[in-house]
């Protein structure tokens, strides 16, 4: 049976903290952040909680330089007691463009660029203060020492296309699964690229933790669930990458429907073209009956299922409200 996480994300930081408070007093094993801000939020969740582990769910990778990141997961690794946890994203390059102003190699060839960044910190930790000569095709550090923490920094990477999955087996301690895997994809080729990876480097399955985000709709009103989660998957689905999951579903109709609706800019007419059996095969959504019995398609694929709520398309209320419905439902206190 999967542990059980929350990821509180995209709302002020004084409601997340309180939703992790809420968190851990019922017993969740771990809450999750995300976006740029994701270390200052983890550093404001470790000093205002005792026991639940803290991860980022992700940080992009080339928002900072890589001992900006390996300094900040030491400090907030000695602020929490060893609880954090490190979800690293390559990020996309019409995002690092766009969103974020970066160029050049840093928004380009994200699977051997994050590769590259693991090792890096891989490298600086073992070198136990040593001088760090690293000269490769996408960083290059002269002048740094190795740099002593007194717990260890587990390294995640989100991961989606069968490169970037190759790479998490390869060198991370743990993959960030994106919500919108379904149980086809999950089964069929994240979990066999994910294994060829780990067989590469010669490591075994107890060794990676594959935790993933879920959306999960909690009501009593199934119907209000359900348009909820349909929004918020044709949400996530819309950019022509994720094909390779409508494709693993056989969902070939839906695929040209979903993207005809986003262009509407409206996600109601999302909803409208999202079918049951996407749902029932990505989301968690219900009364909470049903989604306790739903979570359980998890059991002996994931090592942690990190639910959060279906948040695009619906008032802030609403929102803070599905956090609630989570923790009642899968809390055990």
């Amino acid at each position: 049976m999967p542990k059980y996480g929350i990821a509180p994300l995209e709302i002020p930081i004084n409601e997340g903290l309180k939703i992790v408070q809420e968190a851990e007093a019922a017993g969740f094993e771990s809450a999750w952040v995300s976006g740029p801000q994701g270390y200052v939020r983890l550093a404001a969740f470790a000093q205002a909680t005792k026991s639940i582990k803290l991860g980022t769910a992700v940080v992009v990778q080339p928002l900072m330089n890589p001992i900006t990141h390996i300094v900040s997961m030491i400090d907030l690794q000695e602020l929490s007691g060893g609880r954090c946890m490190f979800g690293i994203g390559s990020g996309v390059k019409p995002q690092l463009n766009r969103f974020f102003g970066i160029f050049g190699d840093q928004a380009e060839h994200p699977a051997p660029r994050v590769e590259e960044f693991i090792e890096l910190i891989k490298h600086v930790m073992n070198a136990n203060g040593e001088p760090i000569v690293w000269e490769k095709k996408f960083f290059q550090l002269r002048g740094s020492r190795g740099i002593v923490s007194n717990y260890p920094l587990p390294i995640y990477l989100a991961a989606v296309n069968k490169f970037s999955l190759k790479v998490a087996g390869r060198v991370a301690d743990g993959l960030i699964g994106h919500p919108i895997n379904s149980m086809q994809h999950l089964q069929n080729s994240v979990l066999p690229l994910i294994s060829d990876g780990l067989k590469e480097k010669d490591r075994s399955r107890s060794d990676f933790n594959f935790s993933s985000d879920v959306i999960t709709a909690i009501n009593k009103d199934k119907n209000i669930a359900r348009r909820d989660a349909a929004k918020n998957l044709g949400f996530y689905l819309s950019p022509k990458a994720f094909d390779n999951i409508f494709d693993a579903g056989g969902w070939e109709k839906e695929k040209i429907d979903v993207r005809e609706a986003f262009r509407t800019g409206n996600l109601e007419n999302v909803a409208d073209a999202i079918s049951d059996n996407m749902l029932d095969s990505c989301c968690l959504y219900g009364t909470p009956n049903e989604v306790r019995d739903q979570v359980s398609r998890y059991d002996n694929i994931l090592d942690r299922v990190i639910f959060f709520s279906p948040r695009h398309g619906v008032e802030h209320e609403v929102n803070i409200q599905y956090y609630a419905e989570i923790i009642k439902t899968f809390g055990n206190k």
